[in-house]
């Protein structure tokens, strides 16, 4: 008989949806000094993703206004729940990444974004808290 697949508490499903992203080529620019957020972006990338258990708040947009869509995750998921939202997140940042270059480098920076959604809540900003590593 196999095993069901258990849910991920919150922390774990956040480290294995950044580590998934890391597969895809992103990489950690910024964490916060709790550790519950992480900006990653594509090498040579002006743009951040946003992977956290919260929204932002304002101070966050002022700190990274250059995150430009956000992954939350607040309740316990299975990896392939977590697999399904990275997805999701990396469409979504492909498609704002997109706008933003079009939109030219005035409105690089501008406030708003794409979410990712499914079984954990999907903020549409992305947001900045705490130190850069």
């Amino acid at each position: 008989m196999i095993a069901p697949v258990t849910a991920l508490a919150p922390a774990a499903a956040l480290a294995h949806a950044v580590d998934l992203l890391m597969r895809q080529g992103f990489v950690v620019s910024a964490r916060n000094s709790r550790g519950d957020s992480a900006y990653l972006r594509p090498d040579g990338c002006a743009y951040a993703l946003r992977v956290s258990n919260h929204a932002r708040t304002p101070k966050q947009r002022r700190n990274h206004p250059d995150a430009i869509v956000s992954l939350v995750i607040r309740a316990p998921r299975r990896p392939e729940q977590v697999a399904e939202l990275v997805a999701a997140a990396i469409r979504d940042f492909a498609a704002a990444r997109a706008r933003k270059e079009a939109a030219g480098p005035g409105e690089a920076h501008a406030s708003g974004g794409a979410h990712a959604s499914g079984g954990a809540h999907a903020s549409g900003e992305a947001s900045g808290a705490g130190s850069r590593k």
